[in-house]
């Protein structure tokens, strides 16, 4: 089954469709605007299957999302080097640890590409009592990026587990179930 989604070209900004024909967990493409190569994650969402097979079991069927799904975790966190960093429902700013810093949580990491407060990532509990997050760039001058997409000013990407969030030269990894 394709599925078709939509991308933000991180060089021009311009809004792709890409078609995910072989169900693949990434697919690399040249922006057809201003010809960058950008790598796009799709994101595996279990689909309820409509009928059982005649021994009574459902068959499970998949299909790809880049974004907007529901991530249904109870709790969630981010993990860097060994080290679990938990968030609850609430709105985080997330850098670099160091004495000046004010960031809600602080990756104990010498990356001085890493600002003192990087990202902001915003938790929220869902009316089915799931968690949902995003994440988006703090006021800095250094890159983000989320499964190797940059995050332009305003974006806000829904993180779903295992998404891998590079801020400096450091790579945290979000998870869902924490």
């Amino acid at each position: 089954m394709s599925k078709t989604i939509k991308a933000k070209c991180p060089g021009c900004g311009v809004i792709l469709e890409v078609t995910n024909v072989n169900n693949e967990p990434q697919r690399q493409i040249q922006c057809p605007n201003c010809g960058k190569n950008l790598l796009v994650p799709f994101y595996m969402v279990k689909k309820e299957p409509e009928a059982a097979t005649q021994l009574g079991t459902k068959p499970q069927e998949y299909h790809t999302q880049l974004g907007g799904a529901q991530n249904t975790a109870s709790s969630c966190a981010l993990e860097c080097n060994g080290m679990r960093y938990r968030l609850d429902v609430g709105t985080y700013r997330v850098g670099r640890k160091a004495v000046t810093s004010s960031a809600d949580v602080q990756i104990n990491i010498n990356d001085l590409y890493m600002s003192r407060e990087h990202i902001i990532i915003n938790v929220r509990r869902l009316p089915d009592g799931s968690l949902k997050a995003d994440v988006s760039n703090h006021k800095n001058k250094n890159a983000t990026f989320v499964n190797g997409v940059q995050l332009m000013p305003g974006d806000a990407v829904v993180l779903h587990n295992g998404d891998r969030i590079k801020m400096g030269e450091t790579t945290v990894v979000f998870v869902a179930n924490a």
